[in-house]
């Protein structure tokens, strides 16, 4: 049985080791920017008209369309919020269609129309110009802990057999990592930034993802990016994954952690500690013999 194992080492661990050393491509995926909308089929009206509009890509069941001065910065302070109306929305991933007046808003244009669902986690906004409503330059309202909604999932994705084996040799491992933002305000947020790792622990940056810039991401739009990336041997136990976005406010945060286990290593390991024993108590027992003695394999396996 020890000459078997000892074959079976000498046949596997030279592929095993070719497997462990062999370096496959890292993918890199264009983000993907997404959201709810809102399409009005005039932009320039008189408050009290009417207008007709298209929303799309809403997950919620019920929205609030509201008409907005200030472009909304300061939240719902700068909306008709008395003259707002609500929608229920087809369910089927269909366009809902929807008309309603356009009242004055509280605080001066620039105008917009905004459409929100109950617990404004979903917003989308058109411009809109209202003829003889007074014009004001922007007021900003500090950005707040909030503004962004970041998030981080990854997966392990090895690229075929020869990526398994070495992985579970204790070599680089590929995961796949798909990173998301959201803008969850009624307002664009320029020059968003996402700085992305992983490490044995929180503060511990092994690897670094190559994330492109989200830049400027609308009101209620989110962006995702799927990125493929490798982190290097010895890849076993512990992984805490960290992404960072930035542009408004407080940076958002998200970690999340992942465990490795190598599996075909622990089994060579297991083998050749097997055949140590077998070669062990086979010297033992040859020496005994060769001595002219009695061998009691009970009591060497004891």
């Amino acid at each position: 049985m020890s000459r078997s194992l000892v074959r079976l080492g000498i046949v596997l661990l030279p592929a095993l080791g070719l497997a462990a050393l062999a370096v496959a491509p890292i993918a890199h995926a264009d983000p993907v920017v997404s959201g709810p909308s809102v399409t009005l089929e005039v932009d320039r009206v008189t408050p009290g008209e009417q207008v007709s509009m298209t929303i799309d890509g809403f997950t919620t069941g019920f929205v609030t369309i509201s008409v907005c001065g200030n472009e909304a910065r300061r939240g719902s302070a700068d909306c008709n919020m008395v003259a707002s109306e609500g929608l229920h929305l087809d369910r089927d991933g269909s366009s809902s269609l929807a008309r309603m007046p356009i009242a004055a808003p509280p605080a001066p244009c620039p105008c917009i129309i905004r459409v929100s669902s109950r617990l404004n986690d979903e917003i989308a906004v058109a411009p809109i110009e209202l003829i003889g409503h007074p014009v004001a330059p922007v007021v900003e309202q500090p950005a707040r802990d909030g503004s962004l909604a970041v998030a981080i999932h990854v997966r392990a994705a090895p690229d075929g057999v020869v990526s398994w084996g070495r992985s579970s040799l204790g070599g680089p491992a590929r995961y796949e990592v798909t990173v998301t933002v959201k803008n969850r305000t009624a307002v664009p947020i320029e020059h968003v930034k996402v700085v992305a790792s992983a490490g044995r622990d929180a503060q511990d940056d092994l690897v670094h993802l190559q994330l492109d810039e989200p830049g400027k991401l609308g009101p209620g739009q989110t962006w995702q990016q799927v990125v493929t990336t490798e982190v290097p041997a010895p890849s076993f136990g512990d992984l805490v994954w960290r992404v960072d976005a930035s542009g408004a406010g407080p940076s958002a945060t998200a970690m999340t952690t992942t465990r490795h286990s190598p599996l075909l290593f622990m089994v060579v390991v297991a083998l050749f500690v097997l055949d140590i024993g077998f070669l062990a108590i086979r010297f033992v027992i040859r020496r005994r013999i060769a001595r002219g003695g009695t061998v009691d394999i009970a009591q060497i396996s004891a």
